[in-house]
């Protein structure tokens, strides 16, 4: 049933799923439409692929500033995060940290990748029945993530509670308060790393971070290499946002393929599919259901004028199934192709930074659970958490047969 007055930014609407049929009603009927923040700021509705990819694309007219985010998550961006800044800046910092996810970074992280992927689904294994989500998803991108910055093994199971609470953040199993204070807590550490690392330089992620040099700066008046305070906070972000990405991508795609068990049958008897695989499941999830941008001036979208400084929310979730797009999207199809996904961002300067890396590990696991998933079931029904901002399982639990 299409609820014509769905209230988009309440957390609880979406503790059932997202409201696609809702969604679809708005395409058709309304691509951009009025809302309303939680804390009563009027904004704008956008949900149209079109529309979400012009907007992303559109960085000039389009501010990150002070922050994307929304609803219960509108927290002090200060100091402001790489997702936050506008260019100049912004270009200045992708730039500093875009050797961490270069190729031949990404393709030496394969192999301790693939080793992290086993030894979880080996566990699961000698467990019998276990949660998914607690088990692996949050603990894969979690490991993979520490071993990409070198994080002391002493240090990562206190980290690995504080990762915890800043997952499904709003969702009151984890405290209304506890998410930025677990941010908080996982800033403070990887900055004292970092001024740690730059004190005792070593061959791993912290110092090539410190040791990246951006030739022309000096001519934009900003510094040519990044502070211990930049590397610490974009270790942060990387750390929080890259988990919360590839926990929603895994329960969400193992929940995929345990109800469309035709596409888990192609997928085991084709590996050649594990790409295509991986885009349709970033595409069927879409972990991130939206972010938000403020034009600097006055303009419109799809023929509606917007004025400046009105917060305009960008939701990937629709713009993922929608039709004019997207042949049958509401039909699960691991070979689909083309497939322009947007659940990194709808293009532009502001595109995930860590795509590659979070595609990797989602190969990666689909090629390790395809073989073991006809012999999993659900031992309990899935729970959702209370949050309109992540497309996520909080509790997943399977067993054996």
């Amino acid at each position: 049933m299409i609820v014509q007055n769905l209230d988009l930014m309440d957390p609880k609407r979406f503790a059932d799923g997202i409201p696609y049929e809702h969604f679809r009603h708005l395409r058709d009927c309304a691509p951009v439409s009025r809302g309303t923040d939680t804390d009563g700021e009027p904004l704008w509705h956008v949900v149209r692929h079109q529309d979400v990819s012009a907007v992303s694309r559109d960085a000039r007219t389009f501010s990150s500033s002070p922050t994307t985010m929304t609803s219960i998550r509108k927290v002090d961006p200060s100091p402001p995060i790489i997702t936050f800044l506008d260019s100049p800046e912004h270009t200045r910092v992708r730039k500093l940290t875009f050797k961490v996810f270069a190729p031949a970074r990404l393709a030496a992280l394969k192999a301790p990748v693939r080793g992290i992927v086993d030894l979880l689904l080996d566990e699961a294994r000698e467990k019998g029945e276990f949660d998914l989500a607690e088990d692996i998803a949050l603990r894969l991108p979690f490991e993979v993530l520490l071993e990409l910055l070198d994080i002391p093994r002493r240090d990562r199971t206190t980290m690995l509670g504080w990762a915890r609470r800043t997952v499904n953040l709003g969702d009151k199993e984890y405290g209304d308060d506890t998410g930025p204070d677990a941010f908080q807590q996982i800033h403070a550490y990887l900055n004292d790393f970092a001024h740690h690392r730059a004190a005792h330089p070593a061959d791993d992620c912290f110092s090539l971070l410190l040791n990246a040099r951006l030739n022309g700066a000096e001519r934009l008046g900003l510094p040519d290499r990044l502070t211990p305070d930049e590397v610490g906070l974009f270790a942060s972000t990387l750390v929080t946002a890259g988990i919360e990405t590839t926990y929603c991508s895994v329960t969400g795609g193992v929940l995929a393929l345990l109800d469309h068990r035709d596409e888990l049958a192609r997928l085991r008897a084709d590996r050649r599919l594990l790409p295509t695989a991986a885009a349709e499941v970033l595409r069927w999830v879409t972990p991130v259901t939206h972010f938000a941008r403020r034009p600097v001036a006055d303009t419109e979208i799809a023929g509606q004028p917007v004025a400046a400084g009105e917060k305009t929310v960008l939701w990937y979730s629709s713009a993922n199934r929608d039709e004019r797009v997207f042949t049958d999207p509401d039909r699960f199809d691991i070979g689909r192709s083309p497939n322009p996904q947007l659940s990194f961002g709808g293009g532009g300067p502001h595109v995930c930074i860590g795509n590659g890396l979070a595609v990797l590990e989602l190969r990666e696991f689909l090629d390790g659970v395809a073989d073991l998933l006809p012999l999993l079931e659900l031992a309990e029904p899935p729970v959702r958490p209370e949050t309109n901002f992540m497309n996520s399982v909080k509790h997943l639990r399977l067993r054996f047969r």
